[in-house]
């Protein structure tokens, strides 16, 4: 039986309790009153989501992975983990005793081995009855997950050795790099989790092919293992120094948590048990400086910095898009806001003409295709709103400059990838449909200097509807799995003038065969059923309405999302958003606004 998640303020209804047609739902005169309504609201509480500097940021959820690291790097130092730490451990084991990936909350042996492990240690520091109570509480798995067999290794419970395929299994490995290759094998083949790739891998041309977050990952456990077992000079040298030059210049390792807290981990043992320059001591500061950045109000640690980029981008979209909300300030009356976000949005605009997903000025941090299309889209719609920037010329010339890393990074298959076509990366729904539609938007006649991209969107437009899975749905890397996916592929397909192509008819149906009884949607992040969730409600919502004008689906929806709105305008966010299955997702305050605002837009719209 699939798992359910209940989110606070959630009214699920099992199915088969539905009410009544018409029972509890709001007449269509009084919906769309509370949707102008909703819309005020909601749009007024966004706005104070905008930074000074003009960027929008969500604060981004704790999560189990980046604490139990953090605390690693504690009891690395020879320092007991803080008690705002393990209070995050206490408050957020679940009612089996175990402990899940992220906010959602839902049981994993993973996540709770890690937390084992760091309550062990903790307890042999500092010995606490109630601690020793809480262990005696945690039930009982084996070990499986390599990364989590790490982290036993460093504390002397899991053999150095074990943790590695034997080199033999290279070939192996060679082989099925290149089978992944093959579409219809993509999502069948995958890496082994309970062992890591020997070391020796650092050194052949198939690490250069690794997506750019494992190569981030593997080189600081590469060194760990490298310093517990051969201890082969130059093997240790040439991995340090790749470690050296991928520090950004904040101090982390790719912003993201987990990456830098094992590269902070593999110097910190290359201090104790190796020869170290006067640099590594300095790195080490500057990383767990980040890592300390990464802390959240609840004692917990989030997985990266931030998301502004993202934020600032769909914040900046969604307040373009609300231009006649009745009963509120139109957009022009409030030309600061866009207007600062757009010249945030200029001004951390990497030098090769993309975005990354954290806005870091000096362009050390690697651009992306979803945050540099959405970048993009935002400062087209900005500019033809009027409101990009009293230098309108330095927008337009940041737009012609991510237009053509677009064009650049577009797959030989037509679709694009996060990072790089044919380096460790596979084409991704969303972010094809993001591009797609940004080149849509860059096209039409009204945008100055435009020029027609037929060619890159007709690629991407036949790889989109390619990518359909038999039961009507499109999977996505990033966001919650199906429901995302097929709601950008939707929106996408009806944008560009195909509305009546069999593929959307298909992904209409899948989406009214999967609601929720209470009018919602929710997947967790391996597409398994569980109670909606507002963003996932949002965005299926949005693409229906650009669908078809008439759907009983949608009525459900919109009543969904009025009741789940907060008093504040807000909506309760939820963990949608996936940073690696492995170590679990996040949920960030951005979208829980963004996406149901523009839900609640189109409805208006269609009414009108």
């Amino acid at each position: 039986m699939a798992p359910t998640l209940s989110l606070p303020g959630a009214k699920h209804c099992p199915k088969g309790e539905r009410k009544a047609s018409g029972e509890g739902q709001l007449d269509t005169a009084k919906m769309k009153e509370q949707v102008r309504a909703a819309l005020t609201r909601g749009t007024t509480f966004l706005l104070t989501q905008q930074r000074e500097d003009g960027k929008f940021e969500g604060q981004l959820s704790s999560s189990t992975f980046p604490s139990c690291a953090y605390a690693w790097i504690q009891l690395a130092r020879g320092e007991t983990p803080d008690a705002a730490l393990i209070k995050w451990f206490r408050e957020n084991q679940n009612e089996d005793n175990a402990w899940g990936l992220d906010s959602a909350n839902l049981s994993n042996p993973e996540a709770t081995l890690f937390v084992q492990l760091i309550l062990e240690q903790t307890l042999q520091r500092a010995p606490h009855p109630h601690l020793q109570e809480l262990l005696e509480s945690i039930p009982k798995h084996p070990l499986n997950l390599a990364l989590i067999k790490l982290a036993y290794a460093a504390f002397n419970q899991f053999d150095w050795n074990e943790l590695t395929l034997s080199e033999k299994a290279l070939p192996l490995m060679k082989l099925a790099k290149q089978l992944t290759k093959v579409p219809i094998l993509q999502r069948r083949l995958k890496p082994p989790r309970h062992r890591l790739p020997p070391v020796t891998l650092f050194n052949m041309p198939m690490f250069d092919e690794l997506f750019i977050a494992e190569q981030h990952t593997l080189v600081p456990v590469f060194i760990l293992i490298e310093l517990n077992t051969t201890k082969r000079p130059q093997m240790i040298a040439s991995l340090v120094a790749w470690l050296k030059a991928h520090v950004l210049s904040d101090g982390s390792w790719f912003r993201v948590n987990y990456i830098t807290a094992l590269s902070v981990l593999a110097l910190i043992e290359l201090q104790e048990k190796w020869t170290a320059d006067e640099d590594i001591a300095v790195l080490i500061e500057r990383g767990i400086a980040w890592l300390r950045s990464t802390r959240n109000p609840d004692g917990g640690c989030r997985e990266a910095l931030n998301l502004n980029v993202w934020d600032t981008a769909l914040s900046t979209i969604t307040l373009t898009e609300l231009d006649s909300v009745p009963g509120f300030p139109n957009v022009s009356g409030t030309p600061d806001t866009i207007r600062l976000a757009a010249q945030w949005l200029t001004l951390h605009q990497n030098a090769d003409g993309g975005w990354a997903f954290s806005g870091l000025r000096d362009s050390t941090l690697p651009s992306d295709a979803d945050d540099t299309a959405l970048s993009t889209l935002a400062l087209i719609r900005a500019m033809l709103a009027g409101l990009a920037s009293s230098d309108s010329d330095a927008v337009a010339e940041s737009i012609h400059r991510g237009i053509a890393w677009l064009e650049t990074e577009q797959g030989s298959d037509g679709s694009w990838s996060t990072y790089q076509p044919g380096q460790g990366d596979v084409g991704c729904v969303s972010i094809t449909a993001h591009a797609i539609e940004t080149l849509l938007a860059f096209s039409r006649g009204d945008f100055p200097k435009g020029r027609a991209l037929q060619g890159a969107i007709t690629r991407g437009i036949a790889w989109l509807r390619g990518q359909i899975h038999r039961e009507g749905y499109w999977r996505d890397l990033w966001l919650a799995k199906n429901t995302y996916g097929t709601a950008c592929a939707i929106i996408a397909l009806v944008k560009a003038g195909m509305k009546d192509v069999p593929e959307v008819a298909r992904g209409v149906q899948w989406l009214e065969r999967t609601q929720n009884e209470d009018g919602g949607w929710g997947e967790d992040m391996f597409g398994n059923p569980t109670d909606s969730t507002v963003e996932q409600t949002a965005w299926c919502t949005h693409a229906l309405l650009l669908a078809s004008r008439e759907n009983r689906a949608t009525q459900d929806s919109i009543a969904f999302l009025l009741t789940h709105q907060q008093e504040d305008g807000s909506w309760q966010e939820s963990c949608v958003g996936i940073y690696w299955e492995v170590i679990g997702g996040y949920a960030d305050a951005i979208n829980a606004s963004v996406f149901p605002l523009l839900a609640l837009n189109q409805y208006q719209n269609l009414g009108r």
